[in-house]
């Protein structure tokens, strides 16, 4: 498979690019395990949209589409479900409470007429995939004459970015509604990361959106450079999605939401953190209040000693502080810059070893040691005791006795 290079061979490589690392991303995104599950999802779907829209505009511009002909019209539907993926993506940031109804599935009615108005494409099977692939290899306004069954067809490409540019105006609106109501957190670094999210994400959907009134295609733009301003304009969508992509890679954080928590139900709750004089008497500062928090729940497990149980998880914690479990995970890796498994191993292990040192006399056994300390089962012991520390726990308690 061979792409042509074209003179605007430079714009190519940059979408190529792009693909490659959204799709990095979204398998960053799914490999998230204690994340927001709706923010994981709901990210994913943005991005994996972003990225086979890329990947068919390179297929399409280099002739490669005639060897995937399903990809001429067959992701149609999936394109209509990033419009509301994006506004809901930032409400669920912003509002952790935020639960989907039935009603919300009315967001999906242009995916479900984009399928219905595509069933004649889909029942038509590879020859009638092939014939469009084809067509469209030879001239791209084909895109915009396949004879589908409802005006969402003969409209598409105004309709999907009449939608994309109404759910960005609505999220946007969302997002400054919160920052009115909520001054006093405006510095979070996830109400940033949703400015950057939201600007990245209007260049994309404004800029598909001229190429749809406007005299040209982009598709024929990428094949010819004589239109230098749009070829600019395309490359410099294709920088943006790849700076996102990077960005989301390089911080898989932002998948735990805004970490907004309520201190005063946490402290008045005696079920939960014993030494909240940490940040009882501190400012209104939410950042100082979450990096004290997270000191604190430290503190708690491991003076309560609730590692030793071999089944003690996040969601247990969770229960255990009152708190929701990403955001545990959230002030965690945001201040301690450990996940919280990592922080349960590492209590472990200062557990078996004290208990290492205090059982020269061979009172228990390493593996029972093991158990004492929260570790279910004797490898599991082994691994992670030689991880931290680099040795087993044998060469351990050798070096004790030695000294």
């Amino acid at each position: 498979m061979i792409f042509i290079i074209s003179p605007s061979y430079f714009v190519q490589s940059l979408l190529i690019l792009a693909v490659l690392v959204t799709f990095l991303a979204c398998g960053s995104i799914l490999s998230e395990k204690n994340s927001n599950p709706k923010l994981k999802w709901l990210l994913f779907i943005i991005l994996s949209e972003i990225g086979l829209h890329f990947l068919v505009i390179l297929f399409i511009s280099t002739g490669v589409i005639k060897d995937f002909p399903f990809f001429v019209r067959g992701l149609y539907p999936y394109y209509y479900v990033i419009q509301p993926a994006i506004y809901f993506y930032v409400v669920v940031n912003l509002n952790e409470n935020y639960k989907f109804t039935q009603k919300d599935l009315l967001h999906l009615i242009p995916m479900a007429l984009s399928f219905i108005d595509n069933w004649g494409f889909y029942s038509g099977g590879p020859e009638h995939w092939q014939y469009w692939a084809n067509s469209i290899s030879n001239n791209f306004a084909f895109l915009t004459k396949y004879p589908g069954k409802l005006i969402l067809s003969k409209f598409h490409f105004i309709s999907f970015d009449l939608l994309k540019i109404s759910y960005m105006i609505f999220a946007w609106r969302y997002y400054f509604e919160f920052l009115k109501n909520n001054s006093e957190i405006k510095d979070q670094f996830v109400l940033k990361w949703l400015r950057l999210f939201l600007i990245t994400m209007s260049i994309f959907v404004v800029t598909l959106a001229l190429s749809s009134v406007s005299n040209f295609h982009y598709l024929d733009i990428i094949l010819d450079n004589s239109n230098v301003s749009v070829l600019i304009t395309i490359g410099f969508i294709g920088l943006s999605i790849l700076a996102l992509s990077g960005y989301i890679l390089f911080n898989p954080i932002l998948l735990y939401g805004l970490p907004r928590i309520n201190y005063k139900t946490i402290i008045d709750n005696s079920n939960t953190l014993a030494n909240f004089k940490l940040f009882k008497n501190e400012t209104n500062n939410n950042e100082n209040k979450e990096q004290n928090l997270a000191i604190s729940i430290i503190s708690e497990i491991k003076e309560k000693q609730l590692y030793i149980n071999c089944d003690f998880s996040i969601a247990m914690a969770a229960k255990h502080f009152s708190i929701p479990s990403h955001h545990i995970s959230f002030i965690l890796n945001n201040y301690i810059k450990k996940s919280f498994p990592d922080i349960i191993c590492e209590m472990r292990i200062d557990h078996a070893i004290q208990l290492l040192k205090d059982n020269r006399n061979k009172k228990y056994t390493n593996e029972a040691i093991g158990n004492i300390s929260g570790f279910n089962s004797r490898t599991t012991f082994y691994v992670s005791f030689k991880k931290i520390t680099g040795i087993t726990p044998n060469e351990y308690l050798q070096n004790i006795k030695s000294t």
